[in-house]
């Protein structure tokens, strides 16, 4: 452990899967954990349930959980099953939340806005072993009334999802989206199932290049088909012959199957489903109970009137929250620089299984604020090779490089 404080309570921000994974390991090693959560159990995860999982379970299940289930006899679901986001949360989750706040206080529906160490500010004690014996401090609000609390160990797990990017020119807000932003659809949603309403017979505009974009392309397309006068067009900001290229070596088949059903849509010459490529969005207005937007083509300007939009444009990491420790960032990808820099050395050296599974050394977990971690799918910043098992052993590396308690 890097420092000379004797470091026995960790705080844990985030009861997602990588928290909770890092809460179950860290209780086996005798830590003290506390674990704070703004919403629900696996919140985010409960917000996109509908949408199957593109590995077995056996990957999306950590060491250090499997092993809590197992003790505490609670069944787990077959390894080679593939569970959507709402079986996951609610047959491996929800039960290893359960067996953990029975050892462990979880602090739900409170929101750690800032976290500082009690006596030092940023800019001191650079390099400085001292950091490591000063506690942190978190400051937040529980039910309206702030709260403060410390810490010796802090793992940052609150991933991204809270914090979608902008669909304007890039990456900022197109003229009229923060005023719009409250109507604008952000996640991938349940067209086939709670948001069917909202969806069917509409005119959607479905924004973004990636595997959700592609899931909202391919569920909007089965809507499509069972629902007369419901219209997709969907804009990507890469040109090419498809919306997403398809990586024949990808480990994961369930992705490779949509992205090519996506592919499949976008080409298929359907009245209903039209694919406009290297399209940046300018503005957007209300235009009666629906929007008027307009984009930029290769071809030129042109105005897109539809009733909903869906923006599937990828997220970024909320970074208020460490400003005031000392965490080095990467200026591309607002992930941590020593991961970042592993992470863009491997995107380019490695294939897609070596990239589905690879697991950093020590050495790129840590930062020169001792005792601070980003784990999970925050610690990838902008980039999203992101995978459940890529954060169960980043826990593990931590927990190792912590050291045994008990």
């Amino acid at each position: 452990m890097t420092g000379r404080r004797d470091a026995s309570h960790i705080a844990i921000l985030g009861a997602g899967p990588v928290g909770l994974e890092a809460a179950a390991a860290a209780l086996e090693r005798g830590f003290a954990v506390t674990v704070f959560e703004r919403g629900e159990v696996a919140d985010h995860v409960r917000q996109w349930g509908h949408v199957p999982l593109f590995t077995r379970f056996v990957r999306n299940a950590g060491p250090a959980g499997r092993r809590a289930l197992v003790a505490a006899d609670i069944p787990l679901p077959e390894d080679d099953a593939f569970l959507t986001g709402g079986e996951w949360r609610v047959r491996y989750l929800l039960p290893l939340a359960e067996v953990l706040a029975a050892r462990a206080p979880f602090e739900m529906g409170t929101d750690v806005n800032y976290v500082s160490r009690v006596r030092l500010l940023k800019q001191e004690a650079m390099d400085d072993p001292r950091r490591a014996d000063e506690p942190f401090r978190l400051l937040g609000k529980k039910r309206g009334a702030e709260w403060a609390a410390e810490a010796d160990i802090v793992l940052d797990c609150t991933g991204t999802w809270a914090t979608p990017n902008w669909i304007g020119p890039g990456g900022t807000p197109a003229l009229g989206e923060r005023a719009l932003r409250p109507a604008i659809t952000y996640h991938a949603p349940d067209v086939l199932g709670a948001a069917f309403e909202r969806y069917a017979g509409r005119r959607v505009l479905l924004v973004g290049g990636g595997d959700s974009a592609a899931s909202s392309a391919v569920a909007l397309g089965h809507l499509a088909a069972r629902v007369p006068g419901t219209m997709i067009v969907w804009l990507t900001r890469t040109g090419g012959s498809v919306p997403l290229p398809v990586d024949p070596d990808d480990p994961l088949p369930g992705r490779r199957q949509i992205i090519a059903d996506a592919n499949a849509l976008a080409d298929g010459g359907l009245d209903h489903f039209a694919w406009v490529p290297d399209a940046q969005i300018l503005s957007l207005a209300k235009d009666g109970t629906g929007f008027s937007v307009t984009i930029a083509t290769a071809d030129g300007e042109r105005t897109v009137v539809c009733d909903e939009i869906i923006a599937n444009v990828g997220y970024e990491p909320e970074t208020s929250l460490y400003g005031e420790l000392q965490v080095h960032t990467h200026w591309g990808t607002h992930a941590p620089m020593q991961l970042s820099t592993a992470l863009q050395g491997l995107l380019a050296g490695a294939d897609a299984e070596q990239r589905a599974v690879h697991h950093f050394e020590a050495a790129a977990l840590t930062h020169p604020e001792p005792n601070f971690f980003i784990l999970g799918a925050k610690s990838y910043g902008k980039n999203s090779w992101f995978l459940m098992e890529t954060g169960y052993g980043q826990v593990g590396t931590v927990m190792d490089l912590l050291g045994r308690k008990a």
